[in-house]
């Protein structure tokens, strides 16, 4: 199966380096010099930029290819059918790959408070595809057009009440870097015991140190990224369900759909329907 190293492999890859901001004055993800809530759509290709922060949210819903956006927690791999929040004033790297669409909304922190302390990643419900599709009707300047953007503002709060997903915690020591790396390129088959000795340390206290450093345990980590990996070659086209459950170390598909559908609620079949039609029905 050829698959695409641009995603899970590389966010694994960033996650063990330092993170190190960036300000680039090439921008296309940029708030508008004005300071009023704005919404585009942006086709790009490989692209990167990061930012010291920016003064508005910014709400990103990829509708084609993948999007990359790292701050100093970690990282996340926003797939098509899928929201990130960047909120205003946090630090981040960001990274397309050929063929990415987007919509990106640039919302006023004024609006309505955000829940979590950094970004979030979220699947698109029909309702966001539906109101960024109303902005881009309205006209500028009209009162409907700001209190549509307020409206949009405060669903996000709901919208991204959701357990963490498709994040990749940053590794900040040796071992843990190490643990990473193992996993990165182990994934079809990778242990507790592997991820041991690849870090040198006793799988008790790696456990302590993963959940420490990282949030959660070791098993968290490797079901986290197979489940990520798994989700990122299911977005893409033509490839079978039994080749990404065998990829993703799972021997059958009856215990890779359990664990699919237990970690996201939707089984895989359904996740690559509903994803595909309502990107398919924004791109016309």
């Amino acid at each position: 199966m050829q698959v695409d190293v641009n995603g899970t492999t590389t966010r694994l890859t960033r996650a063990s380096l330092p993170f190190r901001p960036t300000a680039l004055r090439r921008r296309r993800f940029g708030s508008a010099a004005s300071g009023e809530p704005a919404v585009a759509r942006l086709a790009l290709g490989d692209w990167h930029e990061g930012s010291l922060g920016d003064p508005m949210h910014k709400l990103i819903l990829v509708l084609a290819g993948q999007v990359d956006v790292e701050g100093g927690s970690g990282g996340w791999l926003v797939l098509p059918n899928h929201l990130i929040f960047v909120p205003a004033d946090r630090q981040f790297n960001l990274r397309t790959v050929e063929g990415t669409v987007v919509d990106v909304v640039h919302l006023d922190p004024g609006d309505a408070p955000w829940r979590h302390e950094g970004c979030w990643v979220t699947a698109a419900p029909t309702l966001a595809h539906e109101m960024i599709d109303y902005l881009y009707r309205l006209d500028a300047g009209r009162d409907a057009r700001r209190q549509a953007f307020r409206t949009l503002s405060h669903m996000c709060f709901d919208w991204f009440a959701n357990p963490r997903m498709l994040f990749v915690p940053a590794a900040r020591s040796p071992e843990l870097r190490a643990v990473v790396a193992y996993v990165r390129d182990n994934l079809g088959d990778a242990s507790v015991a592997g991820a041991s000795a690849a870090a040198g340390l006793p799988q008790r206290t790696l456990h302590r140190r993963c959940q420490r450093e990282m949030g959660f345990g070791l098993r968290t980590l490797i079901r986290e990224v197979r489940i990520m990996r798994a989700m990122e070659l299911l977005a893409g086209r033509g490839v079978p369900i039994q080749e990404v459950a065998n990829a993703v170390g799972f021997a059958s598909i009856p215990s890779f759909t359990a664990a699919f559908s237990e970690r996201l609620g939707i089984s895989p079949s359904e996740f690559m329907r509903s994803g595909r039609a309502a990107c398919s029905a924004r791109l016309g």
